[in-house]
């Protein structure tokens, strides 16, 4: 008789409690944005298009205008593809979790503030344009996969389609180039993984140097912004990302360094993002691996101020090559259900623009934030 496994519920119901909340959470987050005629950043970076001539960034929103419909139905169209988008991710990870049986390393690792429920603790940090990168990574991680050789194949074609999407339409999208490195060159019987490896990176490279030559100008800004409003959707859609195309590299540069003392806080979330990666058996063995995904993701640090969505990126990307690795590269004697229970809720990182060193309140998420935040709240009403 073939012995039946025995599914280890207590983990099993902690993780989907989690995944299911933070899912919830962000989509229903998101819905209540889109119907009140989206964001400016969330919504609007997807909205970027060739406004008469090709700039940086604009290929999905090009497509999106060349088939959706005028007004709002455009807006529920993009929030249908962003909740799409992250299907195969999540399913990807709860497959993953599967095939550890749920072991607390696995479950540190999938459901840290900075992995899976970021976009819980957070909303307004998901549904950007990365996930076409994540989605690129998923697809190529599958195709590791002992599949036939047509199906792997084909499985790469659409990973590189998606990913060719992704850099055209954000060109830090090729900043995850190393995992794809990882994931094609160290799976031996990867069909075609070093014309695959050659592609991807020529894309990407093609990509980057592309929009360093059409980065855009103030007056690209006011031609997207009239493209916007012609196709029946809100002024309010031509702040944010849509202005931000019109600023210099040296623009972002100087936003950052003016706000550098208030996100040095992000060292130490950094530190914890991380934990589950650094204090894993794959980290000692493909450290060179992770040491240049870091490199990589790094000029987001120096040219963006989003660095909560930044970390997030290293940890899904990083997280993506250790599930597709042997299933004991995840696992730590220091995860177990006391330490697990306190790392996936006493903190969490917003995804940019933390509290302020001199303005009260504890400038990141999770529970220690509310803690810290009822205690302050008592101490000022005795004081009152």
């Amino acid at each position: 008789m073939t012995a039946t496994r025995r599914l280890p519920w207590p983990r099993l119901i902690t993780a989907f409690a989690i995944l299911g909340i933070s899912a919830s959470v962000a989509v229903s987050t998101y819905a209540d944005v889109i119907a009140g005629g989206g964001n400016d950043h969330q919504t609007a970076d997807w909205l970027i298009a060739y406004p008469g001539e090709f700039i940086r960034r604009g290929l999905f929103g090009e497509l999106l205008f060349g088939v959706a419909p005028s007004g709002t139905a455009t807006l529920w169209l993009l929030f249908a593809i962003q909740v799409a988008c992250y299907v195969p991710v999540f399913a990807f990870f709860i497959n993953y979790l599967f095939r550890t049986d749920f072991s607390w390393s696995a479950i540190a690792l999938v459901i840290s503030p900075a992995a899976l429920p970021f976009i819980g603790w957070d909303p307004l940090g998901g549904f950007r344009k990365e996930i076409l990168g994540f989605v690129a990574l998923v697809l190529i991680a599958v195709a590791r996969r002992g599949l036939a050789r047509g199906w792997r194949i084909a499985l790469l074609a659409a990973a590189l389609s998606v990913w060719t999407l992704g850099v055209f339409s954000w060109e830090s999208v090729a900043l995850m180039l190393p995992a794809v490195g990882f994931l094609l060159l160290t799976e031996p019987t990867m069909p075609l993984r070093r014309s695959f490896a050659a592609a991807f990176a020529g894309v990407g490279t093609v990509a980057l140097a592309a929009s360093t030559v059409w980065h855009g100008t103030a007056a690209t800004s006011t031609q997207l912004c009239t493209k916007i409003i012609e196709h029946g959707l809100g002024q309010n859609l031509c702040t944010g990302a849509v202005a931000w195309m019109g600023r210099s590299l040296q623009d972002s540069l100087d936003l950052v360094v003016k706000d550098a003392p208030t996100y040095s806080g992000y060292l130490f979330m950094a530190a914890l993002a991380v934990l589950p990666i650094a204090l894993s058996p794959w980290l000692r063995r493909y450290w060179a691996w992770a040491l240049v995904a870091a490199f990589s993701i790094a000029p987001l640090f120096v040219l963006g101020i989003d660095y909560g969505r930044w970390l997030h990126i290293l940890v899904i990307e990083l997280s993506i090559c250790i599930a597709v690795s042997h299933r004991d590269l995840v696992e730590s004697r220091l995860w177990n259900p006391l330490s697990v229970g306190l790392f996936v809720s006493l903190w969490a990182i917003p995804h940019a623009a933390p509290t302020g060193a001199t303005t009260p309140g504890w400038p990141f998420k999770g529970l220690l934030a509310t803690v810290i935040t009822a205690a302050q709240s008592w101490f000022i009403a005795l004081r009152a």
